[in-house]
């Protein structure tokens, strides 16, 4: 038979409604038009993640209640961001036979095919889980979860009797993908300062994947630098700071965004490897300002045996779309510290070997 030629096609040929999510540095929705460009080759793929693209795809049958099925795949990209069309034309087959369009017998090459298949689909964490579920169900106007209420209303009152420990993930993840409106958005705000650190993370790790307003994130910066502040700091883990700053990175203006990540970075939570690593997957557009990049440059440079940390988040920012120019400017700054140049050194002898 002749197959479709790309993912678009046959989806179109299906009838069915379809939507594309990316699911690399950060959860978000990805139009068709730019699906369509970024599988034919012609644009590079805008969230890479370990040198592949990571998105997800949810199908549903508007005449059958919208019964839905979410398959998560990922595809690995060239030196240039582009996906591979050998990879996406694999991957074409392997829809076919979801979709029950292509049957396949148990022959030898059937199965080296789902083997190879097989490379292209992973199964998201817990808290990617929670996040697609609950923008699918909002997307198609279904109910959020029954955990929804419970965490509504324990973030609505400061003296709850409920354990924070008996909530429900997909409940955090139903209350933030709702952040846009008003009501939800005065919610999270005004628990924001006061909510136990786990929970402070929790709405952290879902706000990642959201543009919140400036007020939000302003809160958010201020809960951060009052831990920063406050010599118990050093009882708070590295996920606290990490999803703290992730949580800001899509704000509406950058401003809170860089001096919060500046104040992070210039802490002693910004000696932490993990913490290094969480900006640099999330807050890479903060880390065009040239200040900022040196500071985290610095900061990586200066970790205790820190060179394959050093030359493994250099070479993951340097592959985002745009991001080059930015990092190779600090590389040339004659002003770079001499822990940055002996870490470029033997980050370029890498690249050579």
């Amino acid at each position: 038979m002749d197959y479709p030629s790309s993912l678009n096609a046959l989806l179109e040929s299906t009838g069915l409604k379809y939507r594309w999510i990316n699911m690399g540095r950060g959860i978000r929705s990805i139009s068709n038009e730019l699906f369509d460009s970024i599988e034919s080759c012609h644009t590079p793929y805008p969230w890479p993640l370990a040198y592949q693209a990571w998105f997800a795809l949810v199908v549903w049958n508007p005449g059958k209640d919208q019964q839905h099925t979410i398959w998560f795949f990922k595809l690995p990209l060239d030196e240039q961001g582009l996906i591979i069309p050998p990879a996406r034309d694999t991957l074409i087959k392997e829809l076919l036979v979801m979709l029950g369009i292509l049957s396949t017998k148990k022959t030898s090459e059937a199965t080296e095919q789902e083997n190879q298949s097989s490379l292209y689909t992973f199964d998201p964490d817990d808290l990617q889980k929670a996040a697609i579920h609950a923008k699918v169900s909002k997307m198609l106007a279904e109910p959020p979860s029954a955990w929804f209420q419970a965490v509504s209303d324990y973030l609505s009152n400061e003296h709850s009797d409920i354990a924070w420990s008996s909530l429900g993930l997909q409940g955090f993840a139903d209350i933030v993908e709702r952040v846009s409106e008003k009501q939800i958005n005065s919610l999270i705000s005004n628990a924001i300062p006061r909510v136990d650190a786990p929970v402070f993370e929790a709405l952290c790790n879902f706000l990642k994947n959201k543009k919140i307003s400036v007020h939000l994130a302003t809160t958010i910066a201020s809960r951060l630098n009052e831990a920063i502040s406050n010599p118990s700091e050093k009882t708070l883990p590295d996920s606290f700071f990490s999803s703290g700053t992730a949580a800001i990175a899509r704000a509406e203006t950058a401003e809170p965004i860089i001096q919060c990540i500046h104040d992070v970075l210039t802490s002693a939570a910004g000696n932490q490897a993990a913490i290094l690593q969480s900006i640099g997957l999330h807050c890479w557009a903060a880390l065009k300002q040239g200040e900022l990049m040196k500071v985290y440059l610095d900061k990586l440079a200066s970790l205790a045996n820190g060179q394959t940390v050093f030359n493994q988040q250099v070479a993951d920012l340097m592959f985002v779309p745009d991001m080059r120019p930015f990092v190779l400017a600090q590389f040339r700054n004659p002003e770079r510290s001499e822990k940055l140049g002996c870490s470029i050194g033997g980050f370029m002898t890498q690249i050579r070997s």
